[in-house]
């Protein structure tokens, strides 16, 4: 069975070019998906609101994949979190879920709980694999250090999105150091990027994030590697408003240039500070600029302030 790829609304409107690295990524392993299943919004925003609307948004996803014959990957935790929600309720409550599909039949669709969600990351890790991973780098991002940010939706609750590691989550850790990265321990890993509280406190959201950054930043980390809209859009915001912040890289972007894929596949095009500079060296050999102290600002949502270039030599 192949993929669905679910890019989600933050994703195509806000940070397509985690799209674009991620395209680029799966086609480079011969991943089979498609992305024309017609997927709808996956119901997040309504999840807490408007149950049953959120339920049905869910559910005619995964009901569209499921008469495509495929999986969903999705990019976006939040994304990924509420298809597990959904799955868990419709699958526990028989009677939901016979109120759900009578409205799914009206469009000739039915949920029968068959279809597997993964999450990129995941898949990344448990699908492709490590070793497939280290076999195709072929520009290793050697000496730059990053701080992962796992997420909350990934992760919790465990029960429900069945993503269950002995001990500490590392897969995020392991995908980083098999591109040749340190991945580095920092105070608040396992924090919340402060995402969900912008609107509602948003002094306690924007608090919550630059003591993330700056632990980043403390223990030595140059960026952030992401594999979420949410926290990336979140983390880009606080390091475009206080200097010195680590920023966000969402890792389709950093696992492809390793493979040796090219700056605009990666959706890194737009903005030729972003592209790594491959005539640093005499040698030929490809070196990333980060301007400034935005350390590596890939991507439209990582984007910092002009200044001095450093070079991270990626041989």
């Amino acid at each position: 069975m192949g993929y669905a790829l679910f890019s989600g609304c933050t994703i195509p409107s806000r940070l397509p070019e985690y799209r674009d690295a991620t395209t680029a990524v799966l086609d480079a392993f011969g991943v089979d998906y498609t992305d024309s299943v017609g997927f709808n919004c996956c119901g997040y925003p309504l999840r807490n609101t408007d149950r049953e609307i959120y339920l049905l948004s869910s559910a005619r996803n995964l009901a569209l994949a499921e008469k495509a014959g495929r999986d969903i990957l999705v990019m976006c935790k939040c994304c990924y979190g509420s298809f597990k929600h959904a799955q868990n309720a419709l699958n526990q409550d028989l009677r939901l879920r016979d109120e759900v599909n009578a409205i799914l039949r009206r469009e000739g669709l039915a949920y029968r709980g068959v279809v597997r969600v993964s999450h990129l990351l995941s898949f990344l890790r448990h699908e492709v694999g490590l070793d497939a991973i280290r076999r195709r780098v072929v520009a290793p991002l050697t000496g730059v250090r990053a701080g992962v940010q796992y997420g909350c939706h990934l992760l919790r609750p465990s029960n429900i999105n069945e993503f269950n590691e002995t001990g500490v989550p590392e897969f995020f850790d392991l995908l980083v150091k098999a591109i040749g990265m340190e991945s580095i321990d920092y105070a608040r890993k396992f924090d919340c990027c402060g995402a969900p509280l912008n609107g509602i406190n948003s002094a306690l959201s924007i608090k919550m994030t630059v003591n993330k950054l700056r632990a980043v930043g403390e223990a030595g980390g140059e960026l952030v590697a992401t594999g979420c809209p949410y926290c990336h859009l979140q983390f880009a915001g606080a390091a475009d408003a206080e200097e010195g912040l680590p920023r966000p890289v969402v890792y389709p972007q950093l696992l492809g240039l390793a493979m040796g894929l090219s700056p605009e596949s990666l959706g890194m095009a737009a903005d030729e500070s972003l592209a790594p500079s491959r005539t640093c060296h005499e040698s030929g050999v490809p070196s990333l600029a980060i301007p400034g102290n935005a350390r590596m600002p890939l991507g439209r949502g990582g984007r910092g302030a002009a200044g001095e270039t450093r070079i991270v030599d990626l041989s």
